[in-house]
C-alpha cells in the first residue's frame, strides 16, 4: 500500500488528492468505478484495474515499427517466455559499482518518511511506500498512468522527484522540466539520470544525449539550483555498448534484420568491457567518456511561490 504518513489512507485515496487533469490542470475530478471525469475541461479519463490513465491525448507514445528489437518481434502467445530468455539474449551493457548503484536510493532515503516523492518513468521499479510511481503504461507497480510533457498532478504536491532514464526518451524536454517544477514544492529536489555515450536505444522514442556540464545547464535553465552531479554509468560500460553496436553494423551487410541478429551475438563479445567500471567509474576523469551522468537539483523559488 502507498501511504503518507497516515495509516488509514489506502492507494486510491491518497493518489486522487494528489492528481489533476492532464489537460487544464483542474483539480476537480469526477470518480466512477470505471472512469475519471475533469469537471473543468469535460475530458473523460479511463481506470484500469484502478489505476487512472490520465494521459493528455487519446493514447500514450508507442515504439515505431523500425525501432522494434528482435525480441519485441515475438509472437504475443511467447512474449512472456521472450521476456525470461531477455537476459540470455541480451546481457545489460552498463555495470554500476556500489556508489553509482545506490545514487537513486539515497536520494530517496535523503527525505523524511513524511515525504511525497515522484517516479516518473517507474517501470518496475519500487523505491517505497511514499513514492508514486507514474509510466505511460499500466503495470503491477504504477500507480497513475501519464507522461512526463504533462504530468497529471496538482501544483507543488511533491517533495522529491526521480527522473531516471527517461529525459532521453521524451519529446518536448523543456516541458518535461518545467512540469517536474511545476509540481514540486519551492524548495523540493530532483535526481535526473541521463546517458552521455550510449547507443540509440527507443523507449518508445530516443531523442538526446548529456554531459555532466550539459544537465547542469539544463536543470539551471529550468528553475533549478544543481548542487550535484556526477557519473551515474562509467566509460567502459560506453565502450561495451558502442563496440557492440558497431560489431553488429559491420558483420550485418547493411540489413537490418541481419543486424538485429548480430547484435545478439556481439553483445555476449563485447559484454566482458563493462566490468572495468568497477574501478573506472570512480576515475575524476570519467565523465568525458561516460555512459551515463546524473544530477541533482533544488527548485528555486520564485516570484509566484
Amino acid at each position: 500500500m502507498l501511504y503518507n504518513g497516515n495509516n488509514d489512507m489506502t492507494v486510491a485515496a491518497y493518489i486522487r488528492d494528489l492528481v489533476a487533469c492532464p489537460r487544464c490542470k483542474s483539480t476537480t475530478l469526477q470518480w466512477h468505478e470505471d472512469r475519471v471525469e475533469c469537471q473543468t475541461c469535460g475530458r473523460g479519463f479511463g481506470l484500469d484495474r484502478g489505476t487512472p490513465l490520465l494521459l493528455a491525448h487519446e493514447e500514450p507514445p508507442r515504439i515505431s515499427a523500425s525501432d522494434r528489437g528482435l525480441l519485441d518481434r515475438v509472437p504475443t502467445r511467447l512474449r512472456p517466455l521472450a521476456e525470461r530468455g531477455r537476459p540470455l539474449m541480451r546481457p545489460l551493457l552498463a555495470h554500476r559499482s556500489r556508489a553509482t548503484r545506490d545514487l537513486t536510493p539515497n536520494f530517496v532515503r535523503s527525505f523524511s518518511g513524511k515525504a511525497t516523492i515522484l517516479n516518473i518513468g517507474a517501470g518496475r521499479s519500487d523505491y517505497g511506500r511514499n513514492v508514486v510511481n507514474l509510466d505511460i503504461e499500466p503495470g503491477p507497480a504504477i500507480h497513475v498512468v501519464g507522461v512526463a510533457e504533462a504530468l497529471p498532478f496538482r501544483d507543488g504536491v511533491f517533495d522529491g522527484v526521480v527522473f531516471q532514464a527517461v529525459l532521453e526518451h521524451v519529446r518536448d524536454a523543456r516541458a518535461a522540466l518545467d512540469e517536474i517544477a511545476r509540481v514540486l514544492r519551492p524548495g523540493g529536489s530532483v535526481f535526473v539520470e541521463v546517458p552521455f555515450i550510449q547507443g540509440y536505444h527507443a523507449a518508445p522514442a530516443d531523442y538526446r544525449r548529456f554531459t555532466v556540464n550539459g544537465l547542469r545547464a539544463e536543470l539551471d535553465d529550468h528553475g533549478f539550483a544543481v548542487d550535484d552531479a556526477g557519473v551515474a554509468v562509467g566509460p567502459a560500460s560506453a565502450m561495451a555498448w558502442i563496440a557492440a553496436e558497431y560489431l553488429a553494423l559491420l558483420l550485418s551487410g547493411r540489413s537490418a534484420r541481419a543486424y538485429r541478429i548480430a547484435r545478439v551475438f556481439t553483445t555476449w563479445f563485447a559484454w566482458p568491457l563493462k566490468w572495468s567500471d568497477a574501478w573506472l567509474d570512480r576515475h575524476e576523469m570519467a565523465h568525458v567518456v561516460a555512459s551515463g551522468v546524473w544530477a541533482k537539483g533544488v527548485r528555486r523559488r520564485s516570484d509566484l511561490d
